[in-house]
Order: structure tokens, then C-alpha cells, then sequence
């Protein structure tokens, strides 16, 4: 299977599990801190099942790194749930989603000595409109202004972009399986320090009431989902070049605006998003946009 449709399957299921975030965020688990030490811990279970596949002592230094990876990737998981608590997942992850490779671009031509051709130069301008019209919000009464989840959206895709840099040259000392659970034991650990604070023991100790199975069977959908992008994500990561995985990352929320446009118009007591003409035409321009630079790319 080539790196390509790897890559094209891990966002389809990304899209999915970042959809289920939303939902559980915006009613259900409202402490972004507490949702990703859920996740964390989640993975931290399942890491139990790919050590026989080979665990291997990497060395202090690229341990290190290995923790680098997955510290700088809760960061920007942490960054990220904040923003979705407070805008519309069709909008947000857009954003980091256009982001993450530029930062990944130019981490990897300072460090991994990485060059990308003009027709990919042209793709990373695309995404960068296609990013910026998308941060835009209007008001019949003052001039268009940038969505304050740019705030948040931009330090998580720093992070994301640094922990995908490195993540390739965890991959280029060791071996897939034991470099992926040393990265996710940095995720745990870094997961684990918010829990330091009482209020955030509080409410990982004791969730609302009303959490029933439902709740929980949404959690498990979405981190299946989640956990098999990240597994495939990281793969092609691996064989393929870091920044054309990352630059791929636009075909996540095309499968995230479709998923929010079903769900507003037929389940909104689940999601609802603001699909007026003009939000909708905002949000295709800058998909297609996005769409193009792609193109470039492939």
C-alpha cells in the first residue's frame, strides 16, 4: 500500500475520531486537561498489545527525543481541545490543519536538510489562504477580523509540526513499533502532570453524572478511530517525506465539513455549527482552496 492512501485513510479516520471530540467536549467531558489524559491513559493500554512486536532500548538521547515527541504532542492536543470547546470544529481544525505542515516545512529545512520543488511551494501558499480566510469572522459593523481560535490554533500546530520533525528522526534511529511506544509513554507522562492540580483530579475522579455508556461508547468509536490514524500517520511518517504526510492533513476537514453539515441539518441536538449562506461560502472557498494546493502537492 503506498504512502499516499495510508496517509488518505488516517486523516478519513482522524476526521472521525476529531468529530466525536467535539461532541463529547462541547456536552460531556468538559475539561480538556481530563479528556486527553483519557486518550493518553487509553494509549498508554494499548501499547500493552504492540510490545511483543519488539521493544527496544533506544539510547538516552533518542529516548529523550522519543519523549520530545510525544510531550510536544499532548501540548498541542491540550492547545487544541481548549479551542474546540469554544469554536466550530469545521473552522478550527481547518486552521491548525494548514498550519501544522508550514511549521512542519520549515522545522524540517532547518534540521532535517528537507527541500520541497516550487509547484509544492505554490501548494503550502494555497493552504496558507485557504487558512487565513477560514480565521476570518464578519460583523455587519466593523471590518473582517481574525477569529480568536487563531490563538490557540496557532501554538498547536507549532507543537504538532515540531512533534511530527521529530517523530521522523525517531524513525530514522529505530525501529516503527518500539519508537511509537516510546513516543506515546511521552504522551502519557506529559498527560499526567496536569492532574498535579486538584481541580483537574476533581474532575477526572468525578465525572459529571449523567456520563452513562452511551458516553462512553462514543469515547471508544472515536479513540478507535483516532488511535488507527495515529498508528497510520506515524507509519507513513516513516517511509514517506514528513512534510507531504502533514501537507496532506487538508483532506481531514473536508471529511470534518461534510460530517458537520450531515450532522447540523440531521442530528443537531448532537452538533450544530452556523451553516448560513455566508459561513458556508466562506468554508468552501477556503476548502477549495485548500483542495488545490493539494493538487499542487500530488
Amino acid at each position: 500500500m503506498s504512502w499516499l492512501l495510508i496517509t488518505l485513510i488516517a486523516y478519513f479516520l482522524n476526521a472521525i475520531a476529531m468529530v466525536v471530540d467535539k461532541t463529547l467536549l462541547k456536552r460531556d467531558v468538559k475539561n480538556p486537561f481530563v479528556y486527553t489524559f483519557y486518550i493518553a491513559a487509553l494509549g498508554a493500554v494499548l501499547m500493552v498489545f504492540i510490545l511483543p512486536f519488539g521493544l527496544t532500548w533506544p539510547g538516552w538521547s533518542q529516548l529523550i527525543i522519543s519523549l520530545l515527541v510525544g510531550a510536544t504532542f499532548a501540548i498541542g492536543l491540550f492547545l487544541m481541545f481548549f479551542g474546540l470547546k469554544k469554536e466550530d470544529a469545521s473552522r478550527l481544525t481547518p486552521i491548525i490543519g494548514g498550519l501544522t505542515p508550514v511549521f512542519v516545512f520549515i522545522l524540517a529545512y532547518l534540521f532535517l536538510a528537507e527541500r520541497l520543488f516550487s509547484r509544492q511551494m505554490v501548494a503550502f501558499s494555497l493552504i496558507i489562504i485557504g487558512t487565513f480566510i477560514i480565521s476570518l469572522t464578519f460583523s455587519k459593523d466593523r471590518a473582517p477580523q481574525l477569529r480568536r481560535a487563531l490563538w490557540l490554533a496557532l501554538p498547536a500546530a507549532f507543537f504538532y509540526g515540531l512533534s511530527y520533525v521529530l517523530t521522523k528522526d525517531v524513525y530514522n534511529h529505530q525501529p516503527f513499533f518500539s519508537g511509537f511506544v516510546w513516543t506515546r509513554l511521552g504522551v502519557f507522562i506529559t498527560a499526567m502532570l496536569p492532574m498535579l492540580w486538584a481541580a483537574n483530579r476533581r474532575d477526572l475522579l468525578h465525572p459529571p453524572k449523567d456520563n452513562n455508556s452511551n458516553v462512553r461508547g462514543r469515547f471508544l468509536f472515536g479513540q478507535a478511530c483516532g488511535g488507527a490514524s495515529a498508528v497510520l500517520i506515524q507509519y507513513a511518517t516513516a517511509i514517506a517525506s514528513v512534510s507531504l504526510v502533514q501537507a496532506l492533513q487538508g483532506v481531514q476537514y473536508v471529511f470534518i465539513f461534510i460530517a458537520v453539515v450531515y450532522l447540523t441539518h440531521y442530528h443537531p441536538k448532537v452538533l450544530k455549527e452556523n451553516l448560513s449562506a455566508a459561513a458556508l461560502a466562506q468554508k468552501i472557498i477556503a476548502i477549495l482552496l485548500i483542495a488545490l494546493g493539494m493538487y499542487f502537492i500530488i
